[in-house]
């Protein structure tokens, strides 16, 4: 089940909301977990109908909109912002997270094909509904060099940018008991890559003559690049941009990495021109002044085979690089986090409903001001990395105002 797409699920524990006559709330609910609440209109839906959700990520296309509201008769386009992005929003006392909208009034599109819970798409028939948000603004300089566009070093298949974290509660179904992994914080910031890799290296004009001359020259050497979660600052450029968060925090790792090494950590509190990274989620930070968190750490062979630092190995390393990890609230085997929780086929969702109650819906202790704490990550050990979030509807709520805001810059996008 991919991110930054529709998908559709059922609607269920439909419930009156006080003092409110026209709405009521419901649960989105996907193979028998509750994803988050929305609120809907009164009537609207019956129990454990199909709807098609999206969430508070996505904006809608114009065709999708003009289709849609041509079809039903109804102005769909009156429940998102600007940009077409859904919202998040607080409605007599109740957080709607999301917009739903009955697979009924999109039964042209899937007329003759199987309707599955938990089938996601952004195209139906060729049209595209939906698509990730991504702000118009950015922060910080996006590209290593100005003017002429020079070759990038980087060699394939090398470096590699942190992967897509899932949402935890579409993905319930791969817990057990028996699994070990680690329980941390989700922190608002920006994420951020520092690498010792193999590159290409720049030859001199006496190597440039070797080599046409046929004699063997070493074409390549380890140096490091420093990245945002989606742009490599240094890729044609050795220094990268002047006075970019992400190469100036990068550099505190130069001449401590192994050959083949990759840091993914976050960065919080303020950047380089002294605003806040993430508007007004400070973690104790004064202007001037950030704070870094590793979170994953890997190593490439020569042959190009990425090891996978389990969670210990990743606070052992972080001790010894003096950088400080995400904050930890359990590692070990799941069920022994609640071994209250008997381990039946329920245990799952059970599971998950205790980590929402123990950990989502709280402020951060972290932050000077008063912000919601955004969540937690649950990463399972094994060879190959896949991590689960689980946010607050709070943070998504308050993430979702600062949307609305003008001038409003994501770092992360």
């Amino acid at each position: 089940m991919e991110n930054n797409q529709a998908f559709i699920a059922k609607i269920g524990n439909i419930k009156p909301i006080e003092n409110a006559d026209r709405i009521v709330q419901a649960d989105v609910i996907l193979k028998g977990v509750p994803q988050t609440k929305v609120v809907v209109a009164k009537d609207a839906y019956k129990e454990n109908d199909f709807i098609v959700y999206f969430d508070s990520n996505l904006c809608l296309t114009q065709e999708f909109i003009d289709y849609f509201n041509n079809k039903n008769g109804v102005s769909i386009d009156t429940y998102l912002a600007k940009g077409n992005r859904v919202r998040t929003v607080k409605l007599r006392g109740v957080i709607s997270d999301g917009l739903v909208v009955g697979l009924s009034q999109l039964s042209s599109f899937f007329k003759n094909k199987i309707v599955a819970e938990g089938l996601s798409f952004d195209t139906l028939d060729g049209m595209r509904i939906c698509y990730k948000y991504v702000p118009q603004e950015k922060l910080g300089n996006t590209s290593a060099t100005k003017g002429k566009k020079l070759k990038s070093r980087i060699l394939p298949d090398t470096f590699q940018f942190h992967v897509e974290t899932e949402q935890l509660l579409r993905n319930v179904e791969k817990l057990n008991p028996k699994m070990v992994a680690s329980i941390t914080r989700k922190i608002h910031g920006t994420s951020a890559i520092c690498s010792r890799m193999k590159v290409q290296k720049k030859l001199t004009l006496l190597e440039k003559l070797a080599k046409s001359l046929g004699v063997a020259v070493v074409e390549t050497e380890y140096d490091y690049l420093f990245a945002s979660r989606t742009v490599v600052k240094n890729a044609a450029n050795p220094k990268g941009p002047e006075n970019d968060l992400w190469v100036e925090v990068g550099k505190r790792f130069v001449g401590r990495l192994k050959k083949g090494e990759t840091i993914y950590y976050e960065i919080v509190g303020y950047g380089l021109g002294g605003g806040m990274i993430q508007k007004p989620f400070d973690y104790g930070c004064y202007p001037g002044e950030h704070k870094v968190a590793i979170y994953r750490i890997t190593l490439m062979s020569e042959d190009g085979t990425v090891a996978e630092y389990s969670w210990q190995a990743v606070k052992e390393r972080a001790a010894e690089l003096e950088t400080p990890t995400v904050e930890e609230f359990f590692y070990g085997r799941l069920g022994d986090l609640y071994p209250e929780i008997e381990q039946d086929t329920d245990w799952n969702s059970k599971f998950v409903a205790k980590l929402e109650e123990d950990f989502l819906e709280k402020d951060c202790p972290l932050s000077r001001n008063k912000v919601p704490d955004e969540g937690i990550v649950l990463r399972p050990e094994s060879l190959r990395i896949e991590p689960f979030k689980l946010k607050s509807k709070r943070f998504i709520l308050k993430e979702s105002e600062l949307k609305e805001k003008n001038g409003f810059v994501d770092p992360e996008s």
